[in-house]
C-alpha cells in the first residue's frame, strides 16, 4: 500500500463509519462495536501512513486535488506525519474508551456520536495535511468546527450546553475569518495558493501588510490554541461540556492543530517571506503571550471545583509553555550569540516535545475524568474523596498522569519542561526578557504541582464520596482502563526514552523542507536513549537522566521509610480527635475552597473564579431562569 492510497483509504474508512451510524441508528448493540472497529481501523491506517513517512527511507508526500474548479494542495511531510501520529493515537484511545462509556447514552445520542466523530477526525487530519489558506483549509476547518460544535452541544443537556457550544462556534469562525483573510494581504495572492507561494508573494509586499499578515494569523491560530485571553473565553466551558472522550481530543489534538498552524506560519512561511518577517518582533510577541498564558491559565486551574474545568484551565496553561518555547527559539535564532543560535533548535524541539507530551497526558487526564464521571455521576471535587480504595487502577493511572503534567523528576513533563527552561536560560544570558520569562515558567511549574495535588488529593485520597454519593462506587469497566493504560505506557516512554523522541522530532524536521534555519538541532542534543545532554561544541552545558532520577527517588523514599520505622515508638490505637468531632462526616471534611486558599486569594486578580457545579441529574430541580441557558 502506497502512502497516497493509504491516505484515501483512511478517508474511506471515516465515511464508512459515519454511514454505519446512519443505517444502524436503531440498533445500538451493533452500532457500538461496528463503529469502534471501523474507527480503530482508520486510526491504524493513519499510524501506518505516519510511520511510512517518518520511518527509514520515508519521503514526504505532496499532491493536488481538483474540486469544483479549485486546486487543493496537500502536503504530508515529517511534521504533518508526527502530528497525524498523535491524532491517531489519541483517537484510538478515545474510541476504545467510548465502547463502554457510551452504553449510558440514549439511542438518539449514540448514533449521532458515531455519525459526527469520524467527520471531526477527518477535519483534524485535513488541517494537518492541507497546504493552503484557501479552499482546502476552509473545507478542513469547517468540517472540524461544525462536527466539534455538535459534539460539544450534545455533551450535556441542551439547557447547559447550548451557550458553551455557541461561544465555541463563534470563536472558531472568527479564527477562520482571520486566518483566511490574512492571505489576501500578500501581493498577487490567488485563493488556493500553497503556503510556500504565499510566503514568496509576501516577500514582495510592504512592511505594514506583512506585519498585519502575521498579526491576523497569530490571532487566528492563537484563538484556536487558547492563547490568553482567548482561551479563557471558550476552552473551560467547551471542554467541561463535551463528553470526556471528546474533550480528550479537543485538549489533546485540536489545540495542537493550532500549534501546528503557528509553526507552519512562523517557521516555514516566514522563511520564504524573507525580510518581510521580523523574528525579533514576533519572538517577543510569542514569548510574552506564552508566559501570560501559562501563568494565568495555571493559577485559574487551581481555583476550580469542577474537575473537568480544572483540567480545561490547566490545558491553557500547558499550551502557554509551547507558545513560550516557540517565541524563545525565534529570539535565540535571531541572537548575535553563537551559543544562543545553537540552542534555538533545542528550544524548538522542546516545544514540539511538549506538544506531544501534553497531547498524551492531557488526553489521559480527560479520560480519567470520564472514569470519575462514570463511577460517581458527579463532576464536583467536593463530593469526591477516598476513591483510591474502590478505584485503585484509576487512581494509580491518575497519579502517573498528574505527576507527569506537574513536570516532576522522572516524568515526561519534566523532560520537555527541562529542555524548554534550561535551554531558555542558557540562550538568554544577555536577554532580560528570556531570563525573566524563564523564571516565571519555572515558578509556574510549582503551581501546576499544586493544581494536581488538589485534583488527586480531593478525588482519590481524602474522604467523602462514601457518604456524599448515594450510589455504589466501583472500578470502571476494563475497556475504559485499557485505553488509559495504553496512553500511560506512551506517557512513560516519553519520560524514560527522551533521546528516542528527540531523534523522532529531529527526523520529522529533516523531512520538512523550508524550515526557518537549516539545522534541525539533533546535533546539539546528544546522549543515549535513556538520557539527554546539551552541548556547546565540546562543553557539556546541561544533562538529565530520568532513569537515574527515578532510582534516586525510590532510594530516598526507602531510606525515609526505614528511618521512620527505626525511630518509631510503639503504636497505641485510640479514637481519632478530628478537631472536636468524634465521627468523620461532611461537617469536618476538607473542602476544595480551603485548598491553597491563601494562594488563591493572593492571585484573585487573575480571574477564573469557580462557578457552582451542577451535575446533569440536578437539572430537574433548577429554577426556570437557569434552565433557559444561564447555568454555567
Amino acid at each position: 500500500m502506497t502512502t497516497l492510497s493509504g491516505f484515501w483509504l483512511f478517508w474511506l474508512s471515516l465515511l464508512l463509519a459515519s454511514f454505519l451510524a446512519l443505517i444502524l441508528k436503531k440498533k445500538a448493540n451493533y452500532l457500538r462495536p461496528a463503529g469502534t472497529l471501523v474507527l480503530c481501523l482508520s486510526c491504524l491506517i493513519l499510524i501506518l501512513i505516519s510511520l511510512s513517512i517518518l520511518g527509514k527511507g520515508g519521503l514526504p508526500l505532496e499532491f493536488e486535488v481538483k474540486v469544483a474548479g479549485f486546486h487543493l494542495p496537500f502536503l504530508i511531510d515529517g511534521l504533518s506525519a508526527l502530528f497525524l501520529l498523535l491524532l491517531a493515537i489519541l483517537t484510538l484511545a478515545s474510541v476504545f474508551f467510548s465502547l463502554d462509556f457510551v452504553k449510558k447514552y440514549k439511542a438518539d445520542e449514540l448514533w449521532k456520536f458515531y455519525l459526527v466523530l469520524p467527520l471531526f477526525i477527518g477535519g483534524l487530519a485535513g488541517l494537518l495535511t492541507v497546504d493552503d489558506l484557501g479552499p482546502g483549509f476552509t473545507l478542513a476547518w469547517q468540517l472540524m468546527v461544525i462536527s466539534s460544535y455538535l459534539l460539544v452541544r450534545w455533551g450535556r443537556p441542551v439547557k447547559i450546553s447550548a451557550r458553551p457550544a455557541l461561544v465555541y462556534l463563534l470563536f472558531m469562525e472568527a479564527a477562520w475569518l482571520l486566518i483566511t483573510g490574512s492571505a489576501f494581504l500578500a501581493k498577487g495572492y490567488v485563493f488556493g495558493d500553497s503556503l510556500g507561494t504565499v510566503g514568496l508573494k509576501l516577500a514582495e509586499t510592504g512592511s505594514w501588510q506583512a506585519i498585519l499578515f502575521f498579526s491576523l494569523l497569530f490571532l487566528g491560530f492563537g484563538i484556536k490554541t487558547g492563547v490568553f485571553p482567548f482561551g479563557q473565553w471558550w476552552i473551560p466551558e467547551a471542554y467541561s461540556t463535551a463528553w470526556p472522550q471528546v474533550s480528550s481530543l479537543l485538549a489533546g489534538i485540536l489545540e495542537k492543530t493550532g500549534v501546528f498552524g503557528l509553526i507552519r506560519i512562523f517557521f516555514f512561511v516566514a522563511k520564504n517571506a524573507g525580510a518581510a518577517f521580523n523574528p525579533e518582533l514576533w519572538g517577543k510577541v510569542l514569548v510574552v503571550a506564552g508566559v501570560l498564558t501559562l501563568f494565568i491559565g495555571t493559577v485559574q486551574a487551581i481555583k476550580q471545583s469542577d474537575y473537568l474545568r480544572l483540567l480545561a484551565y490547566s490545558s491553557i496553561g500547558q499550551v502557554g509553555y509551547i507558545i513560550f518555547a516557540l517565541g524563545s527559539s525565534l529570539l535565540a535564532w535571531n541572537s548575535s550569540s553563537l551559543l544562543a543560535k545553537s540552542l534555538a533548535s533545542v528550544i524548538f524541539i522542546a516545544a514540539v516535545y511538549h506538544s506531544l507530551n501534553h497531547g498524551i497526558f492531557k488526553g489521559l487526564l480527560f479520560l480519567l475524568g470520564g472514569n470519575l464521571l462514570y463511577a460517581t455521576g458527579t463532576r464536583d471535587l467536593n463530593r469526591l474523596g477516598g476513591l483510591l480504595a474502590v478505584m485503585p487502577v484509576s487512581g494509580f493511572l491518575a497519579a502517573i498522569a498528574s505527576y507527569s503534567i506537574s513536570g516532576m523528576p522522572a516524568s515526561s513533563g519534566f523532560v520537555s519542561k527541562w529542555l524548554i527552561i534550561s535551554s531558555n536560560f542558557l540562550a538568554g544570558r544577555n536577554s532580560l526578557l528570556l531570563t525573566f520569562s524563564g523564571i516565571i515558567a519555572l515558578f509556574t511549574a510549582a503551581f501546576t504541582l499544586a493544581c494536581y495535588v488538589k485534583f488527586f488529593g480531593l478525588a482519590f485520597t481524602s474522604a467523602g464520596a462514601s457518604w456524599k454519593i448515594k450510589r455504589s462506587i466501583k472500578e470502571v469497566p476494563w475497556k475504559l482502563l485499557a485505553s488509559e493504560i495504553f496512553l500511560t505506557i506512551i506517557c512513560l516512554s516519553q519520560a524514560f526514552l527522551p533521546m528516542g523522541y528527540v531523534k523522532l522530532i529531529d527526523r520529522s524536521l529533516g523531512l520538512s523542507s523550508g524550515f526557518l534555519w537549516p539545522e534541525a538541532g539533533g546535533d546539539v542534543l546528544s546522549g543515549k536513549m535513556l538520557s539527554l545532554k546539551i552541548y556547546d561544541g565540546q562543553s557539556l552545558l546541561a544533562a538529565t537522566s530520568p532513569l537515574l532520577m527515578l532510582f534516586l527517588i525510590v532510594l530516598l523514599a526507602f531510606l525515609a521509610y526505614w528511618f521512620s520505622r527505626s525511630a518509631r515508638p510503639g503504636e497505641i490505637k485510640v479514637p481519632a480527635w478530628l478537631s472536636g468531632y468524634q465521627d468523620l462526616n461532611s461537617n469536618n471534611v476538607y473542602a476544595d475552597r480551603h485548598v491553597f486558599s491563601d494562594l488563591k486569594k493572593f492571585f484573585w486578580w487573575t480571574g477564573g473564579s469557580p462557578k457552582k457545579v451542577i451535575d446533569d441529574n440536578e437539572l430537574t430541580v433548577l429554577p426556570d431562569s437557569q434552565q433557559k441557558g444561564e447555568v454555567e
